[in-house]
């Protein structure tokens, strides 16, 4: 089972914002999977821009 979740923090379903360094999972960002924004700060928005994959 930890295997399991250094494998998610490790690949494309872990995010960082690059405005507040906030990480978390790429499901909270979107809620249609096309638009990412922050979670947390909201200021951090597409993936490449404002949020880059851990």
């Amino acid at each position: 089972m930890q295997e399991v979740q250094q494998s998610r923090e490790r690949g494309r379903d872990l995010l960082e914002c690059r405005r507040c360094g906030a990480r978390f999972p790429e499901g909270r960002a979107t809620t249609d999977g096309w638009h990412y924004a922050c979670p947390e700060c909201d200021e951090g928005q597409g993936i490449g821009d404002g949020l880059r994959r851990v």
